[in-house]
C-alpha cells in the first residue's frame, strides 16, 4: 500500500490489498482523519479475480500488520479504527469494532 505525499484526507476511499497465502485480498474504506487516529469507516475486504479464498481475521492482521500498518504509522498516525458489519461467514450481521496502536502494532 502507498499513501500519497499529503497522507489520508476525510471523505476519501482507501483502496488497497494485502497477499494472504497465494490470494490477492481487495481492502476498500471511507477514511475519517482525528488527529493521529485514522478510521476505516464500513471496510469491504474481498478477493480479487473470481476464486473464493476464505481468509481468516488472524491471517487479515497479520498481512495487514506486514502490509497497512507500518504505512499507516510512517504517514503520521497513531492509532487505527477499523469499522464494518460482518456480511458472510460464521457470523453475518456482526458489527466489528477495533482500535489498533499503531505505535505498538508497527516496527
Amino acid at each position: 500500500m502507498s499513501i500519497h505525499p499529503d497522507g489520508l484526507r476525510t471523505g476519501e476511499l482507501l483502496e488497497a490489498h494485502v497477499e494472504i497465502e497465494g490470494f490477492r485480498i481487495e481492502l476498500l474504506a471511507v477514511v475519517q482523519v482525528s488527529g493521529t487516529t485514522v478510521h476505516l469507516q464500513d471496510l469491504a475486504i474481498y478477493p480479487a479475480g473470481v476464486e473464493r479464498a476464505t481468509v481468516g481475521v488472524a491471517a487479515l492482521l497479520r498481512a495487514a500488520r506486514r502490509d497497512l500498518f507500518p504505512d499507516l504509522r510512517a504517514a503520521g498516525f497513531a492509532r487505527l479504527r477499523i469499522t464494518a458489519t460482518r456480511l458472510s461467514g460464521a457470523n453475518p450481521g456482526r458489527t466489528v469494532d477495533l482500535t489498533i496502536d499503531l505505535t505498538k502494532e508497527a516496527t
